[in-house]
C-alpha cells in the first residue's frame, strides 16, 4: 500500500492541530483532577518533591493520632485523681463530723471511712484507658512518639495510688493500709471511732487529738495527690502543644506539596478556552490548505 503524500502546508496545519488537541487533552485532565503534576512524566523533580512532603505529612498524621490518644489516657488519669481527692475530702468530713456524734454515729463513721477507702481503691482500678492504668503501678508508663526520631518522644511514668501506698502520715510515709476495716486505726484512732467514751474528758481529748492527726494525714495525702496530679496535667499540656503543632505542621506539608502539583483552575480554564479557539482556527486553516489543492485539481477538468 503506497503512502499518501501531503503538501507542506497541509502537513504543517495537521501537526499544529494535533499539538493543539494534545494540549486540550492535557488541560482537560488538569481541570478534572485538579493536578498540574500527576505523575513523574509531567515533571519528575516536582513530583518526587511533592511526594516526599506528602509522605512526611502522612507519617506525622499517624503520630498525631498517637498523641491524641496519649492526651485521652492522661485526661482519664487526671479525672480519676480529681475524683479521688473528692473522696479523701469526704473522709475528712466524716472525721470532723464524728467529733459531735454519739457512739452509734461514730460506729457508722468508722464504716464510712472504710467504704470511702474501698471506693478509692476501686476508682484506681477503674482508671484504665485502652488497657493502660497510670494510677495503679509505678511500672506502668505511657510513651508518646512525636516523629520518626528516636528522641522525639515523651515518657510518662505511672503512679501507685493503691490504698496500700496512697494514704500517708505527716512525714509522707505510706500507712500501708491493706484492709478497709483498719483504716480508722491507721489514720490515728483506736480500733474504731466508737471505742472512745465522750463522757470522760480524757477520752474526748484523746479522740480530738486522734481526729486532728487523722485530718493532718489526710491533708498530707491530698497534698501528695495534688503533686502527682500537677505532673500529669503538665504532661497533658505538653502533649496538647505537640498535638496542635503536629496538626499545623501536617497542614504546612500538604500545602507545600499542593504548591508543587496543584493546577490553577482559573488559568487552566482560560487555557482550555484559548486552545478550543485555536483548534477551530486550525481546522479552518487545514480546510483552506485543502482548498488550494482542490483548485489545482480543477485545472485538469
Amino acid at each position: 500500500m503506497s503512502n499518501v503524500s501531503l503538501s507542506s502546508s497541509v502537513r504543517a496545519n495537521l501537526l499544529s492541530l494535533q499539538e493543539t488537541t494534545s494540549l486540550i487533552s492535557r488541560t482537560q485532565g488538569r481541570l478534572s483532577t485538579g493536578l498540574a503534576i500527576a505523575s513523574p512524566v509531567d515533571d519528575a523533580v516536582k513530583y518526587f518533591q511533592a511526594k516526599s512532603l506528602s509522605d512526611r505529612a502522612s507519617d506525622l498524621a499517624a503520630r498525631k493520632d498517637g498523641i491524641d490518644q496519649g492526651v485521652s489516657a492522661l485526661t482519664t488519669a487526671l479525672k480519676a485523681t480529681d475524683a479521688i481527692e473528692d473522696l479523701v475530702s469526704q473522709m475528712k468530713g466524716v472525721v470532723d463530723g464524728a467529733r459531735s456524734g454519739d457512739k452509734s454515729q461514730r460506729a457508722s463513721s468508722s464504716k464510712q471511712l472504710g467504704e470511702l477507702a474501698s471506693q478509692i481503691q476501686k476508682l484506681v482500678n477503674d482508671a484504665t484507658y485502652q488497657g493502660l492504668n497510670l494510677l495503679n503501678s509505678t511500672a506502668s508508663s505511657l510513651n508518646v512518639r512525636f516523629s520518626e526520631k528516636s528522641d522525639s518522644k515523651l515518657e510518662i511514668k505511672g503512679n501507685n495510688l493503691n490504698a496500700s501506698a496512697f494514704f500517708l502520715n505527716t512525714l509522707g510515709v505510706a500507712l500501708a493500709i491493706v484492709s478497709e476495716s483498719k483504716i480508722a486505726s491507721q489514720l490515728g484512732f483506736l480500733t474504731t471511732l466508737s471505742t472512745y467514751e465522750f463522757t470522760a474528758a480524757a477520752a474526748l481529748a484523746s479522740f480530738n487529738k486522734a481526729a486532728d492527726q487523722a485530718i493532718n494525714r489526710l491533708d498530707k495525702t491530698i497534698s501528695e495527690l495534688r503533686s502527682k496530679s500537677a505532673t500529669l496535667a503538665g504532661n497533658v499540656a505538653i502533649l496538647q502543644v505537640r498535638l496542635d503543632f503536629t496538626k499545623q505542621y501536617v497542614d504546612v506539608l500538604e500545602q507545600g506539596a499542593g504548591k508543587l502539583t496543584l493546577a490553577d483552575l482559573n488559568e487552566e480554564g482560560a487555557n482550555l478556552l484559548a486552545l478550543q479557539t485555536r483548534q477551530q482556527l486550525g481546522i479552518q486553516s487545514l480546510a483552506f490548505a485543502g482548498q488550494a489543492e482542490q483548485g489545482i485539481l480543477g485545472l485538469f477538468r
